[in-house]
């Protein structure tokens, strides 16, 4: 488990533990290590939200990849209760999904998502993405300050 000061880098919410696996196996193979987390459904990722003293600091990613299709409480509830909280507000939340429908994507964008990707097919298609993601939000994106 995480230590609570630790900030993660990489926030995984995604009901499909195959491929969150996949996601774990890219993210060891990225050229620079990073703190990755998962949860595997939104009831319990809003549930880790609401928390005072959450287990997971979900509230301090850096970068979030979110399921669409998520049971429950879906990917895109999800979304909006993410950009509800003010020091979340501007954490880059890239929606990572199976589908590539047009109104999916439209959706999320208007639900606050910076970014919406269909998940590649192929284990180093997989890596190449997470890697250029990671590499973009992570590293190079200017992260927003919390003004007080």
């Amino acid at each position: 488990m995480i230590e609570n000061e630790k900030e993660i880098d990489l926030l995984y919410i995604e009901d499909n533990e195959d491929f969150v696996d996949f996601v774990g196996m890219a993210v060891r193979k990225l050229s620079t290590p990073l703190n990755y987390h998962f949860v595997t459904d939104g009831a319990k990722a809003k549930q880790i939200l609401e928390d005072e003293k959450p287990t997971v600091p979900i509230k301090r990613a850096k970068l979030i990849l979110l399921d669409y299709n998520l049971p429950g409480v879906s990917g895109m509830q999800l979304l909006q209760y993410i950009r509800s909280y003010p020091e979340m507000k501007h954490t880059p939340v890239v929606i990572f999904s199976s589908s590539d429908n047009p109104v999916d994507v439209a959706t999320a964008y208007a639900n606050g998502a910076n970014a919406y990707l269909v998940k590649p097919l192929g284990m180093q298609n997989l890596k190449d993405t997470i890697q250029v993601v990671c590499d973009f939000w992570i590293n190079k994106n200017q992260r927003c300050a919390q003004i007080a």
